[in-house]
């Protein structure tokens, strides 16, 4: 385990924004919010539970640098592996800037967050990562890296089956999760000719079909970029409820 005590005071870990250069407001809130979104993943994955931990920004005067310190958000994990997460991610990031390989806990999901935080380093945007015993100064070689770890996804047009559930439409993301009776969520991103109020919203907690293009990974995990969809009818009889454990069926268009 980590030692936690570091620039004088208990830290769990820290991300640094620029380094003697100037920092605007956008760009912090754009780091913070592809941190705090990795860290959750990592988190989550590492503890069995999701949103597990709540992190505590203590700002220094004269600083821009966001030193967190680890709490347990729910009883059943305990403070030690609190603690452990913010090693588990300084050693997960400073393994994927080095080489492409996949780190302990990092899910797809955490994976494509680092991705998308390393991107946004740059000379006039340095990023490091630290926890006191482990860290990394963040480069694009880290977002290479993680892209070939995820791989290139497979993409076919077809209709993903089940329940609509859990509709995310903070800030710029807009998405949804289609859950067929057998196997795992798939994530669905709004295409274009989606619209909220018409077309999404009526059908949560419906079976549906979502059609559009699919994007399968080296490891299985599917999304679909929506152009079209439908609210099913529930099954009632033999034939249907069959045709739904399938999970969801792939046909071309």
């Amino acid at each position: 385990m980590a030692d936690d005590h570091f620039d004088g005071q208990r830290r769990d870990l820290e991300i640094e924004v620029g380094h003697g250069v100037p920092v605007d407001l956008r760009s912090l809130v754009n780091v913070s919010q592809r941190f705090s979104a990795l860290i959750d993943e990592v988190a989550s994955e590492y503890t069995g539970v999701r949103h597990p931990i709540r992190w505590i920004v203590e700002v220094e005067v004269g600083s821009v640098r966001l030193p967190l310190r680890a709490e347990t958000a729910v009883e059943q994990v305990q403070p030690s592996a609190a603690h452990e997460v913010g090693t588990v991610v300084a050693c997960g990031l400073s393994q994927l800037e080095e080489e492409a390989t996949r780190p302990a806990h990092f899910n797809d999901k955490a994976l494509e967050q680092a991705k998308a935080l390393a991107a946004l380093a740059s000379d006039d945007l340095p990023l490091a990562v630290r926890n006191g015993s482990a860290g990394v100064k963040m480069t694009r070689q880290l977002s290479v890296n993680a892209e070939k770890v995820l791989g290139v996804p497979m993409e076919t047009f077809g209709t993903v089956e089940g329940r609509l559930e859990a509709l995310n439409v903070h800030g710029s993301s807009r998405d949804f999760s289609v859950w067929p009776l057998e196997g795992k969520a798939v994530k669905c991103v709004f295409g274009e000719r989606l619209d909220l109020e018409h077309d999404v919203l009526p059908a949560v907690q419906k079976r549906v079909a979502a059609r559009g293009r699919i994007k399968t990974r080296p490891n299985g995990e599917r999304s679909v970029d929506v152009e079209e969809l439908e609210v099913l009818p529930e099954p009632v009889s033999a034939d249907e409820v069959r045709g739904i454990l399938k999970g969801y069926e792939v046909v071309d268009w």
